[in-house]
């Protein structure tokens, strides 16, 4: 048979009396002092939250073909280039000069004919319908074509003229030159990453999400983007792809995880900076008329979820049915109906009977 001391005995009816100290305080003084709230009906929404990043879906990095020295850099980060355009020369800096000076001079000649050509466009629609004479349409179409002619033949100089210089790189698309890896001067081998092109009218944002949390997914799900330190915000952007493979992973802690790669299509007008960091919120179910409650009022007791409601000013522990979890409150499928009271955060100094006082 376990003996008490004479010490542990006074000891444990200390501690009976300091517990019967503090409910005969809370007694006195109207009861233990909680916060309640009210079972109501609303929507419950379960949301996962991920970061992304600003990707554009035409993106195309540019690597070394060959081993060698970078002699001329013809391409800075910012600039609009066409498919063709000389980007860099491994040899001949004073080629490269004349090369820079030719695609100004292409850059003002695309410039004047995107101009002829819409004037061209809407001469002809004039013409056709008998508002414009037939020599007025046919000098602008001319006009147009002639820039046309001029362009292309700009454009084989530049080339010709890079391929007798030395080794030349090109873009193979038109787009915004979004990265530039290299200096001049610098020896590179095959393989180095030299630029990057990408779109800036197909950017998306793109997000890791845990695997089992991508199953939950489907494209056209409504996704909060947004960037607290630039403002950008955009609550009508969806979900355009779930990508079929999980892959490992690192999490921020280090940790290896399956995820996989979801693409987030914005749905505002307002730009938002490649490569830069965004918050994402993705719904993943709602309900909009559902009996809920806060989920800081559930707690688990004896592996059930259970609940104190305010009954004639005491605490009545009560079993709950929970459904949809959302990110502040719980579905309820039953235990309690619409107006019942329920304790919020209930500590240990509150069970079964005891009196609460709410103000």
């Amino acid at each position: 048979m376990k003996r008490f001391t004479k010490k542990k005995t006074g000891l444990l009816l200390l501690a009976v009396l300091a517990v019967g100290a503090v409910a005969a305080a809370a007694w006195l003084n109207g009861g233990i002092k909680a916060e309640i709230a009210a079972v109501d009906k609303g929507e419950v929404q379960q949301i996962l939250k991920e970061t992304g990043t600003v990707e554009s879906k035409s993106a195309v990095t540019i690597t070394a073909k060959n081993a060698g020295e970078i002699k001329g850099l013809m391409a800075e980060e910012g600039d609009q280039v066409e498919k063709g355009t000389v980007l860099m020369l491994s040899d001949g800096t004073g080629a490269a000069l004349d090369i820079k000076s030719q695609q100004a001079e292409l850059s003002g000649l695309q410039a004047q004919y995107s101009q002829a050509k819409g004037l061209a466009d809407k001469n002809r629609s004039l013409y056709e319908q008998g508002a414009l004479s037939y020599e007025a349409y046919n000098a602008s179409n001319t006009e147009a074509k002639q820039l046309a002619a001029q362009i292309s033949a700009l454009q084989y100089a530049i080339e010709s003229r890079a391929e007798a210089s030395g080794t030349a790189v090109s873009a193979p698309v038109g787009g915004i030159v979004t990265g530039v890896y290299v200096k001049e001067g610098e020896s590179v081998a095959a393989g180095t990453p030299l630029f990057e092109i990408s779109n800036l009218d197909d950017i998306f944002v793109k997000t890791d999400v845990i695997a089992e949390d991508a199953d939950l997914l489907q494209e056209g799900d409504s996704v909060k983007i947004y960037n607290n330190d630039s403002g950008f915000r955009d609550e009508l952007a969806h979900v355009q792809k779930i990508h079929i493979k999980a892959e490992d992973k690192l999490s921020d802690l280090g940790v290896s995880q399956k995820r996989v790669t979801v693409e987030i299509a914005f749905g505002s007008a307002e730009t938002a900076r490649l490569g830069s960091s965004m918050d994402v919120e993705i719904t993943v179910e709602r309900k909009e008329n559902a009996l809920r409650i806060p989920e800081r009022a559930v707690f688990e007791k004896e592996k059930e979820d259970c609940v104190y409601v305010l009954e004639s000013g005491k605490a009545v522990l009560r079993q709950v049915e929970t459904g949809l979890e959302g990110e502040d409150y719980l579905e309820v499928l039953s235990g309690l109906t619409e107006g019942d009271l329920v304790i919020l955060s209930p500590g240990d100094d509150i069970s079964e009977g005891s009196r609460i006082k709410t103000n």
